[in-house]
């Protein structure tokens, strides 16, 4: 298995002007799998898991097949299949709306989002994961077992909330959310309800700056018809005195060695820490004609995570010129994720970090630490646009949008650009080290370590 996604809810759209889309599968798993599907050409192996009732409608069932999905991870449920109203305002605000006569329920919550140990034995091995949550209550034990397993079949956790914050998150509970992931892919509103209000490029500063090393690595924020700002950071062990040459720093990473500039405060010393960030602002894709921008979101986040796990584009796609073909794909890591499913200790599920069956700590795969970020960042793009389009989900099959998808793709990489993070010279293994209260908690939760200094290394715009 290549990709599980979540949660499965039909869908009764209102758009803004009045127009009803009756019965289309949603819930934000679907969507997910349409952008992923879409970079892969259908030839990935992904699977969705949730919840369903027995009236579920039939053309939900046909377009997951007609996507390739194996449907073995939906539990059957005797109450019906979790329905909502989505009602959209002109100026984008979305209202979900209940339509079941008990919901929200403890039931409903269930079908929502299947424990791990109801998951197919496949599911369960799957090299990466989607999953969408609230940013104040996290699933923090599925988040902590789905990316222990992933990180032993050589893949990685995406995370994004499905709603803003209803209250300012505390400095701990961010860091703790950003420690049980590898990916963090809030929409623009969802950042600033988690971090405040700022330009795209400070809401990613932020949220990098909270991650704990072995958190989030690699943030995303979307905004919508402006496109998205793509941000990861890399770190390091310095084995000698000095500054390493940049080009080495960086082997294997698009980037030239004119192209980095280093910020640092006093000399480096032996095995010194050091972070290196890389950042793009990737835009939306041009006259898209925009319908329902209903799962525009999940269908970026699929179609990012394939593209970043293909390296070349995925299917195909994207090698079709020689300036869009990105990394060597990624070298599939077989075998079972043996010791997921026994218990988790507190200090590993607080640490968030992804151990394996021997206690030791499995660190990011190479191909999320160097794949391009400007290809992955497009893909994402243009599967939203495709989204965006429909009403609902779209009902053509993937290997019919393949030509339009390669020219959308072509046409968009040339306007992605690149952007400088002005990150702070700071504590490399705790980035709240300035927060006496986040210090304390990360000294209590076992995340921080004995500091260190950093130098992180600035792209040039």
């Amino acid at each position: 298995m290549e990709c599980v996604c979540f949660t499965l809810i039909v869908d009764d759209i209102v758009l803004p002007h009045g127009e009803t889309v009756m019965g289309v599968i949603g819930g934000g798993g679907p969507q997910t799998l349409f952008g992923y599907q879409l970079v892969t050409n259908k030839k990935a192996l992904v699977g969705l898991s949730a919840g369903i009732g027995p009236d579920l409608p039939q053309q939900c069932k046909d377009w997951l097949q007609s996507l390739g999905v194996d449907t073995s991870g939906l539990v059957q449920f005797k109450r019906p299949t979790p329905r909502a109203w989505q009602v959209f305002e002109e100026w984008g605000r979305r209202t979900q709306i209940w339509r079941g006569r008990d919901d929200p329920c403890d039931e409903l919550y269930n079908m929502l989002r299947p424990k791990y140990d109801t998951m197919p034995p496949h599911f369960q091995r799957s090299c990466n994961y989607h999953l969408g949550i609230h940013p104040l209550h996290p699933p923090l034990l599925l988040m902590q077992q789905l990316r222990q397993a992933a990180r032993a079949n050589g893949g990685v956790l995406s995370i994004e909330p499905y709603t803003a914050a209803e209250e300012a998150a505390r400095t701990e509970e961010v860091s703790l959310l950003l420690a049980h992931c590898d990916i963090f892919s809030p929409n623009e509103a969802e950042a600033e309800s988690i971090v405040g209000p700022g330009r795209p490029v400070e809401l990613a500063q932020r949220l990098l700056t909270l991650s704990p090393p072995g958190g989030a690595d690699l943030i995303v924020v979307r905004c919508g018809p402006d496109g998205v700002l793509v941000a990861r950071r890399r770190t390091s062990r310095e084995p000698q005195q000095g500054q390493k040459p940049q080009l080495e720093l960086w082997a294997g990473a698009p980037w030239h060695k004119d192209e980095l500039t280093a910020v640092k405060a006093g000399g480096l010393e032996e095995e010194e820490e050091i972070e290196v960030v890389e950042a793009y602002r990737v835009p939306a894709v041009a006259d898209t004609a925009v319908v329902d921008v209903t799962g525009c979101g999940n269908a970026f986040c699929g179609g990012f995570l394939a593209a970043l796990y293909y390296g070349s584009g995925g299917g195909g796609l994207g090698g079709k010129d020689g300036a869009t073909s990105g990394q060597a794909g990624p070298t599939r890591v077989s075998g079972s994720a043996s010791g997921v499913e026994s218990s988790i200790s507190r200090t590993e599920l607080d640490s968030g970090s992804a151990w394996d069956a021997n206690g030791k700590q499995n660190p990011p795969p190479t191909w999320f630490q160097t794949g391009d970020l400007r290809l992955a960042g497009a893909w994402g793009c243009v599967a939203a646009s495709f989204m965006a389009e429909e009403r609902g989900v779209p009902m053509t099959r993937v290997a019919d949008f393949q030509d339009r998808a390669s020219a959308r793709l072509k046409t968009l990489l040339p306007r992605v650009g690149r952007v400088k993070l002005h990150m702070a010279v700071r504590d490399a293994t705790c980035h709240v080290a300035a927060m006496p209260l986040g210090r304390r908690c990360l000294r209590m939760y076992g995340i921080l370590k004995q500091p260190s200094r950093s130098v992180i290394f600035q792209p040039s715009v």
